[in-house]
Order: C-alpha cells, then sequence, then structure tokens
C-alpha cells in the first residue's frame, strides 16, 4: 500500500507515518515520489500500538561504555540541562532496560569509585546522583494498553539509596506492569498492605546494603508466609537489570530459585549500588 493509506490505516497523521518511515520504524521501498509498504509491516505496527507498544527508531549502539562515560562527565560537571539533551536523544532510539543498565548504571558506579576514591567531594556525588534521577523519572511513565500485571517497588527500611529502585520501576513499566513505586524506607508492613490493597501480585524490594538486604530476605519470609499468592523478589548491590522482565513474569520460576537458603523465591536484579552511606 502507498504510505497515505498506511497512515490512514495505522490512524496516524501522514507526516507522522513518513517519520516512521524516515527512522526505520516502518519499512518502505521508494517507489518514484512515494513509498510503498508491505501490508504485513503496517498491521504488525498497528498490532504493537493496540498493545501500547509505541514505535520507536533503534539505534544501534557498538560503545556503550563511551555512551556511559558521556553521561558520567555531564553529571560531575553538574551539566544537567546538556545530560538531558544527549539523553533524550539516546533514548528516543534504545529500550529503557539498555539505557539503565548500560548507561545510567556504569556512570552512577564509576561516581560513587571516584567519591570512595576522594576524587569527588560528597555534594558532588549527590548533585550527580540527583540529576541521574530527575532524568530517569522523565522516562518513567505508565505506557498505554492493558497492563501485564501490578507490581509494588520498593526499598525496606532503612534503605535510603532510591535510585536502584526507580530503575526497576521504570523498566517494569516498559514491560507494560502497571507499577506502584514507592520509593524508600518504608515499614514492610505498609507495602504489604499497599500491594494487597491495589491488587498486586508482586513486590519488588530493591537493596543496595547488606543490612538492607538482610531485611529484605526476612520480608520475603514473613509476607510470602502470610500471603501466599503475593510473590516477592530482592534486588541485592551488584545484579544487572536484564533478567528483571523474565523474573517479574515468572517469579516463582526455575530462574529465581537460585536464591539464597534465607531468600527462596530468589533475586531480582535491581542495578548496582550507585551512592555511598553517609
Amino acid at each position: 500500500m502507498q504510505l497515505r493509506e498506511a497512515a490512514d490505516t495505522l490512524g496516524v497523521h501522514y507526516q507522522t507515518a513518513y517519520g516512521w518511515v524516515r527512522q526505520g520504524v516502518l519499512p518502505a521501498r521508494k517507489v518514484g515520489r512515494g513509498y510503498d509498504i508491505q501490508d504485513s509491516d503496517v498491521r504488525s505496527l498497528a498490532a504493537q500500538r493496540e498493545q501500547g507498544r509505541e514505535p520507536r527508531r533503534h539505534v544501534q549502539v557498538g560503545d556503550w561504555a563511551t555512551q556511559a562515560d558521556h553521561l558520567y562527565w555531564e553529571v560531575v560537571l553538574g551539566a544537567e540541562t546538556r545530560a538531558r539533551r544527549w539523553l533524550d536523544g539516546l533514548a528516543d532510539g534504545v529500550t529503557l532496560l539498555d539505557l539503565c543498565e548500560r548507561v545510567l548504571a556504569p556512570a552512577l558506579r564509576r561516581v560513587g569509585d571516584d567519591w570512595a576514591a576522594g576524587r569527588l567531594s560528597i555534594a558532588q556525588e549527590h548533585r550527580a546522583s540527583a540529576i541521574c534521577e530527575r532524568l530517569l523519572a522523565g522516562y518513567a511513565r505508565q505506557p498505554p494498553g492493558r497492563p501485564r500485571g501490578t507490581v509494588v517497588v520498593a526499598t525496606p527500611p532503612g534503605e535510603r539509596h532510591g535510585l536502584p529502585a526507580l530503575m526497576a520501576a521504570t523498566c517494569l513499566r516498559e514491560d507494560r506492569w502497571l507499577v506502584h513505586h514507592l520509593a524508600t524506607d518504608l515499614p514492610v508492613a505498609e507495602v504489604t498492605k499497599l500491594a494487597l490493597d491495589v491488587r498486586a501480585s508482586l513486590i519488588v524490594f530493591s537493596t543496595t546494603t547488606p543490612d538492607a538486604g538482610r531485611l529484605a530476605a526476612d520480608a520475603v519470609r514473613d509476607i510470602t508466609t502470610a500471603h501466599p499468592g503475593l510473590a516477592v523478589i530482592v534486588g541485592r548491590p551488584g545484579d544487572s537489570l536484564d533478567q528483571l522482565p523474565q523474573l517479574a513474569r515468572n517469579p516463582r520460576g526455575p530462574a529465581v530459585d537460585q536464591g539464597s537458603p534465607r531468600d527462596p523465591r530468589g533475586r531480582h536484579q535491581s542495578g548496582p549500588q550507585v551512592t555511598p552511606q553517609e
């Protein structure tokens, strides 16, 4: 079909469909002064949009380390506007999972390492972390369409580092979960009550310290004993976000049974420890 017909089928303006063609989102073959588009490609794109997955261009990133290094220098220098402009361009073509796992997390790890080594002041470290939190919050929107399920993301009592939990919430939203993000340092009873109130099937705790990890392990035991239908998974320092979507979809499956004896439900991957203990 022709581009204008494809736009009508997709229910968008002609210029929107043309932009998708130019970005490679909608495959098309140039014919004279127009474009020829396969019906199957239009149907596939329409199905994605019906599921709430808006099309985005795909960017091939050959060197993630360079991207993380770029963000590191922007946030260390406090150049928030430049960082936002640059990250917006990158986020337009990669998944939020990749953005968190391969750009934000390594940059923040380096910030924490430099603070520990005395190369950055605590004020510079806090400023960099705050910038990253504001940048990421701009992408943590609930997508349209029917959600996969409901999940509550929080940290156990005493855990004051919120960025890993925010990363987890952002990536779960991208995977079409309805996410209730409760931020940091909440009593386990309050987290559980809210999860029951909103009919969540899953609680995700993010931890960055051994003490918080022990509290979260106790919470797993207590919550799943009292409420067998409510699954709980825990992310710890050094974990990766890559497996989080799979674990969230199947929190009692084989992939989760790799946890410690005190954590029989296993671990989710919530990202590294990104800020030091003051």
